[in-house]
């Protein structure tokens, strides 16, 4: 249940009797929350957007870690966040594109930073597309490394097709192949290194081309 305004509490809800469910915390944060995630019988990952306290005026994006192990006291482990207002993860809304491997403890997000051209500050943007990867820990998140599906520069003046995939990550023997908008890309996560790539739109016709965005 999504409350914001200006914030977002998280409730924790004890339903040891079914009948009388009982409200145990109250816990008050900024921003809020899209989609949440167990991590264990004792955590808690949150994603979706950060917000000014003051006026509810959306910032970023955020990932936060909680500490739910004690219902009467639940509290931020952590609160990792990109400070571009118009950063995004399609995991917000598509839980299919979340993906968090609990053996190695790795979470693999989608994001998106977009600019808008009608505000002053779109120059100062460095717009990107692609996967974040994070190492959770039981008291924080690390980021590891990013997944770029294209360069800057060719987002905005590349040649696309009108259509743009919807976000998905396998892992399969330590490798990690992702798929987003144009095309595909597998890393080894043991070094982070780039195994392969490819462009869908590599021979698209130069005369019917379309935003990145599609």
């Amino acid at each position: 249940l999504v409350t914001f305004m200006r914030m977002d509490p998280l409730y924790a809800i004890d339903f040891s009797d079914a009948e009388n469910p009982n409200v145990t915390d109250e816990l008050k944060i900024s921003g809020f929350s899209s989609y949440l995630h167990p991590v264990g019988d004792d955590r808690l990952i949150a994603i979706g957007k950060e917000a000014n306290e003051t006026t509810g005026r959306i910032t970023g994006f955020q990932i936060t870690l909680f500490d739910v192990a004690d219902l009467h006291h639940t509290k931020v482990l952590q609160r990792y966040t990109i400070n571009q207002r118009w950063a995004s993860s399609s995991a917000e809304g598509d839980h299919l594109a979340f993906r968090y491997l609990p053996t190695s403890k790795l979470l693999i997000l989608p994001i998106s930073i977009r600019t808008s051209w009608w505000t002053r500050d779109h120059k100062k943007v460095n717009e990107f597309d692609g996967f974040e990867v994070f190492y959770v820990a039981d008291e924080g998140i690390e980021k590891r490394f990013s997944i770029s599906m294209t360069g800057s520069t060719s987002l905005n003046r590349g040649c696309w097709y009108d259509a743009y995939l919807s976000p998905r990550s396998m892992v399969f023997d330590g490798d990690l192949t992702v798929v987003k908008g144009h095309g595909y890309l597998s890393y080894a996560l043991d070094t982070e290194q780039l195994r392969w790539k490819y462009n869908l739109d590599q021979n698209a016709n130069k005369n019917q081309c379309s935003s990145y965005w599609g």
